[in-house]
């Protein structure tokens, strides 16, 4: 006869096993949703000025995107976000984030937002009059289980200013 305690241990360890195998599956069934979506990203007015030895730009954007196909039954939440890329004369990439979002909930996942600003964009070097920048919409689907995936969607490019604003 066996003892409670090695009941007890045979259960737990089974439960264990079948927990694995069941987490294993989650994991492997996520290549099997698409990871990749449409997104219209654009820039329409900048505000650019100097505060010595800083430049500050103000960069409002329009946002549309449909984001349902990223969730499913393994979806936990999106962490989305926009960068601003850059070359100045001491960096060779410069990347800034403009704005950022968790969303949680499939029901708000079609994005049309216009005139979005949340961060300024600043440059310590001096060297953004006249540069080129390339706005990029970023997203990392974070499973339930599994891996973090980061993505790259969408861009829109344009020259800063060469003159500030008083």
């Amino acid at each position: 006869m066996h003892s409670v305690s090695q009941r007890a241990n045979l259960i737990v360890c089974f439960g264990g096993v079948v927990l694995f195998g069941v987490l294993l599956l989650n994991v492997l069934s996520r290549s099997f949703f698409p990871d990749h979506i449409d997104v219209n990203l654009t820039g329409s007015t900048i505000k650019f000025v100097k505060r010595n030895p800083v430049e500050l730009a103000q960069v409002h954007m329009s946002l549309q995107a449909d984001l349902t196909p990223l969730f499913n039954w393994n979806t936990k939440q999106l962490f989305l976000y926009i960068t601003a890329e850059y070359q100045t004369k001491e960096t060779v990439v410069s990347q800034v984030v403009l704005w950022d979002y968790i969303l949680k909930d499939k029901s708000k996942a079609v994005l049309k937002e216009k005139d979005l600003i949340k961060y300024l964009l600043i440059d310590h070097s001096g060297d953004l009059r006249g540069q080129n920048v390339t706005l990029t919409f970023n997203y990392n689907v974070i499973p339930i289980s599994g891996l973090i995936t980061r993505h790259k969607e969408g861009s829109y490019s344009f020259k800063m200013p060469t003159e500030y604003i008083n």
